[in-house]
């Protein structure tokens, strides 16, 4: 009698949690979701993909000689993947440093993009004319005159637009398009993809350990989708727009530093994330991190000692192509993506603009 029970508690518990699923699927699929209730808060403070558009279209109307955009991709549901370009001779492929800042890979971490599109915008607004000083314009002027400076702000702008950590491709979840739909892009590159198969109890996987070889579809268990961080990798290396538009930009560039931009943490970051053995260039990583901390106050350290990851981008840039990628957490709250303290958002959007301009600066020595 008492196994009897037992096996219908848990059957119950069951029940109840496939509810739970299928009902917070259909909420989803029907629009209920965090974007649906900030949506205006985009508007009066972070970026949407619509008024990002519109401002690097009159950019390079004001400033063709400096300022140019064009599309890398396309997303799953057909929005351009926009990379700008800030340097002199904007439309000439000279032979200059070259650095690339990114954001909004996970599009729910809304003021890692904001903070891009924030240094974008101050890098021309102070070459141009003098806002700060002279002194700081005639910096920027240098960095400019002597650098190629790539800007792709919105990795995934249909994440961005639904405030959704993964992509939005469609794929083979038994709940369709829902919630639990899309991929994780920052576990998407194919550096050392094949550890996972061989480690599978070794690496985090949406909170849990979960065995999962390089073939899966779709994991069911990636159940903390629920709470927007779920972390799928997706079926192939480079099986997503997002990532191969970024292989492809970095393949045809000879990128030297590159600066990711993710919230929260106040953490900078970087490879490797597949293990804890340090790289070759590990005391090239300690003194720029270093030296990025003493503008920013964050902690630094190697990926690996937070957490590990396989497909990170970091990793295959720096083991592919020897790029010497961080990325940096900012803040302390998850809930500045879409309650944004607005004075201290614009303070830590100064404040990185500062970091990009050292960055800038470094990787001609480099």
């Amino acid at each position: 009698m008492k196994l009897y029970k037992k096996n219908s508690k848990i059957k119950s518990i069951t029940i109840f949690i496939l509810i739970l699923l299928i009902t917070l699927s259909l909420f989803s699929s029907a629009g209920f979701s965090v974007k649906s209730t900030s949506s205006n808060l985009k508007n009066t403070f972070y970026y949407s993909y619509d008024d990002f558009t519109e401002l690097i279209t009159k950019l390079q109307y004001l400033h063709p000689d400096i300022f140019m955009f064009y599309s890398i991709g396309k997303t799953y549901n057909g929005r351009d993947i926009w990379a700008v370009k800030i340097s002199d001779n904007v439309t000439i492929n000279e032979n200059e440093t070259e650095v690339l800042f990114m954001g909004g890979v996970h599009g729910d971490e809304n003021l890692g993009y904001q903070t891009v599109i924030y240094s974008m915008n101050a890098i021309i607004e102070n070459f141009s004319t003098i806002k700060v000083n002279l002194s700081f314009s005639n910096r920027i002027r240098n960095i400019v005159n002597n650098t190629e400076i790539f800007f792709i702000p919105m990795v995934n702008p249909d994440g961005v637009e639904e405030s959704n950590r993964k992509n939005r491709r469609i794929n083979d979840c038994i709940l369709g398009d829902s919630l639990f739909c899309g991929v994780d892009i920052n576990r998407n590159f194919g550096y050392k993809w094949e550890e996972l198969d061989k480690n599978p109890l070794k690496y985090i996987y949406g909170g849990f350990p979960i065995p999962l070889k390089s073939t899966a579809k779709y994991p069911f268990l990636d159940f903390r989708s629920i709470i927007n961080k779920g972390v799928y990798r997706g079926s192939a290396p480079f099986s997503e727009n997002e990532s191969y538009a970024i292989k492809r930009f970095v393949e045809s560039h000879s990128i030297v530093i590159r600066i990711d931009y993710h919230n929260p943490g106040e953490k900078i970051i970087y490879p490797w994330s597949w293990t804890k053995d340090p790289t070759d260039d590990n005391s090239v990583f300690v003194s720029i991190a270093e030296n990025i901390s003493k503008i920013n106050g964050y902690k630094v350290l190697q990926w690996s000692h937070w957490y590990n990851v396989i497909g990170s981008s970091g990793d295959w840039m720096y083991g592919e192509h020897n790029i010497f990628p961080f990325t940096i957490e900012l803040s302390k709250s998850y809930f500045m993506n879409f309650f944004p303290n607005k004075i201290k958002a614009l303070e830590i959007c100064k404040t990185h603009l500062l970091v990009n301009l050292y960055v800038s600066e470094r990787a001609q020595i480099l």
